[in-house]
């Protein structure tokens, strides 16, 4: 397709050039006429009558969702006139580097450029040692660290979308990655904290956010400071004895803030330990901070994030709480890709849906919705674009219906949305309450627990699993043969395909070889046993199918450790044939394994059959450690 974008700033262009690659059209004089016009009044009108088009726009990320939805009804030949606002000044994804699959430059660049077709205008890297620091060689050695160049490349590549590109950091906690370096032990506190009022803290700090800020335009940056929970309970109590942590919280972010002052920059900060240093829980409406809290804070915005209420309600008490507080408040709502293995839609869209609406009714000028890969990054995040659809969209409209969503997913990514929602499914059992509100995660356990002592057994007795992951591998493969033209896509159906097949494979021999050994019948374990290859090669085959999309955007470190996950499984089934062929042959007379009752985890209901992380499923072995 031929484009001529009449009055184009020339500011624009890179971002053109950017975008024709991805949508796969061209620009010529000789190209389909659209007039390009700004405006003052935050619009974004696109019109067009298939033989020509206008765009009419109020910011440079917006130009290109107007850019996304012309091409789109050029290529089919509709007609199409929108007018839209987005209700807020900043708006984006936060994208976790740090959970393993850490994101290569393309991959960045890649989520900045669907950014870009959606008209969102900022982004969050969230990165707690995946970035150079020259001065620190081991300050994310061997975990996919980007360099300074590299960093600047994606903020130029941001700034030519119209995106302003955030780093997003860590200043006193989740630092327990890199605390198994010895450069660290001199300013630990406890595992993941860093020692409050050492002064080699702050040299390192300092150095840390210097590194991290200089390559980018921006002069915002994230400090994080969230879940210090065990904050001044190590090395700080043993040398100043027990000291209220409202005090050292309040003395670390006056320190933190004035190596921003001095830096020119501007910090924004998690603000769930301000909930805590008033002696309530982050969610509890109920808090009272005291006057003497609220005219000690910082000068440092601060970030309400909450991926977990469905109800609108709670979202204004605890806005209007945060505004308590005196400081600038946004909001970070989040697209679940942290469930398990596979993207919790419902709870996604239920609580995003809420918090954004909440959002607009108070009138923040900021919300990001963030990309959280808990537990090693093992959902694609290209599986989870439905839920940035869906923000995107929340951004530029009052409400959003499904119906609305759906057409939205068409004409902005060329996508069906009911394909999206069918992975949903892989943590939304029928005999659950719809929207999984308590984020079970069925496919994650019954892919990694043990096929001999499987640890939720007892959990879903009253699940008909098998017969659900049947009917869901048969939808996925439905979906798999469609047409796809964008290669995230097929290796997103192609590694959910074959997980469900997996999921159905192992329900159906762990049940097989239970049967036997309960009727003592030597026939059908062998066949069971013979079996069990079919289940490895289904397993290498999913293996490669995961590492397919991994590899789309993230970097080659992290990956090992799902290596590790699928070696262990695939090892694991050795060493049940062997154990099985001693029983058939008669060298054992009992399985021990087999033998072990099978107890309840936790609190089975109507919503949840519980979940877990990888060490929770696996074994109750210690997996490290000594």
């Amino acid at each position: 397709m031929l484009l001529h974008l009449i009055d184009l700033p020339a500011e624009f262009t890179t971002g053109v050039e950017i975008m024709a690659k991805r949508l796969n059209f061209s620009t010529a004089v000789t190209g389909i006429p659209v007039t390009v016009t700004a405006n003052t009044e935050n619009h974004l009108v696109v019109a067009c009558d298939g033989t020509s088009g206008a765009i009419s726009y109020a910011s440079q990320a917006s130009f290109f969702r107007g850019l996304t939805a012309l091409h789109h009804a050029l290529q089919a030949g509709e007609t199409l006139h929108t007018d839209e606002s987005a209700a807020f000044n900043e708006a984006g994804l936060m994208v976790d580097m740090s959970r393993n699959a850490s994101l290569t430059q393309s991959g960045v660049e890649d989520m900045l450029a669907l950014s870009a077709q959606l008209g969102l205008n900022s982004a969050l890297l969230y990165m707690e040692d995946v970035y150079a620091v020259p001065e620190y060689p081991y300050w994310g050695y061997q975990r996919g660290r980007l360099s300074q160049e590299e960093l600047q490349a994606v903020d130029d590549f941001g700034a030519a979308l119209g995106i302003e590109v955030i780093p997003c950091i860590q200043t006193l906690a989740h630092l327990a990655n890199p605390m198994r370096w010895p450069f660290m032990n001199q300013i630990r506190d406890t595992n993941g904290i860093l020692l409050v009022d050492e002064p080699k803290t702050y040299e390192f700090l300092k150095t840390i956010i210097q590194a991290a800020t200089a390559p980018f335009r921006t002069n915002k940056v994230h400090i994080g400071m969230d879940e210090a929970h065990e904050l001044g309970r190590g090395v700080y109590l043993d040398r100043h004895g027990l000291v209220d942590r409202t005090e050292i919280m309040l003395r670390h972010v006056r320190r933190l803030t004035a190596i921003t002052q001095e830096l020119n920059l501007h910090p924004i900060m998690w603000s769930d330990m301000w909930f805590e240093a008033a002696g309530y829980g982050y969610y509890d409406p109920q808090v009272q901070f005291p006057q003497s809290l609220k005219e000690q804070i910082p000068d440092v915005d601060l970030m309400y994030w909450d991926y977990y209420h469905e109800d609108q309600m709670i979202y204004d008490q605890l806005i209007a709480k945060h505004k308590e507080l005196g400081r600038p408040v946004s909001l970070a709502t989040g697209c679940w890709t942290w469930n398990g293995i596979a993207p919790n839609y419902g709870k996604a869209l239920n609580t995003m849906n809420a918090g954004m609406a909440a959002a607009k009714q108070a009138q923040l000028d900021t919300v990001y919705a963030t990309m959280w890969g808990d537990d090693g990054g093992e959902t694609p995040f290209t599986s989870a674009v439905l839920a940035i659809q869906n923000f995107a969209e929340q951004v530029y409209h009052d409400t959003v219906s499904a119906d609305e969503l759906s057409a939205a997913f068409t004409r902005y990514q060329d996508k069906d949305a009911a394909d999206y929602l069918a992975l949903n499914d892989f943590d939304q059992l029928p005999e659950l309450t719809p929207g999984n509100p308590e984020a079970t995660n069925p496919s994650k356990f019954v892919l990694y627990e043990d096929l001999l002592s499987p640890l939720f057994a007892a959990n879903t007795e009253s699940v008909d699993l098998l017969g659900h992951y049947r009917q869901l591998a048969k939808t996925l493969a439905g979906i798999e043969q469609k047409p796809m033209t964008d290669p995230y896509q097929q290796h997103v159906f192609a590694f959910y395909t074959q997980l469900a097949q997996v999921l159905v494979l192992k329900l159906t021999m762990m049940a097989d070889i239970r049967r036997a050994y309960d009727d003592g019948n030597q026939q059908r374990m062998t066949e069971a046993i013979a079996a069990l290859t079919g289940l490895r090669s289904a397993l290498q085959s999913l293996r490669d199918a995961h590492r397919a999309c991994w590899f789309d955007l993230a970097s080659p470190f992290g990956w090992e450790v799902m290596d590790i996950r699928y070696g262990g499984l695939l090892s694991r089934i050795d060493t049940v044939q062997w154990r099985l062929q001693h029983w058939v042959e008669g060298a054992i007379e009992k399985i021990a394994e087999l033998d072990e009752p099978q107890l309840l985890l936790g609190e089975v209901n109507k919503n949840s059959v519980m979940r877990g992380l990888y060490a929770d499923i696996v074994t109750v072995s210690k997996i490290s450690g000594v």
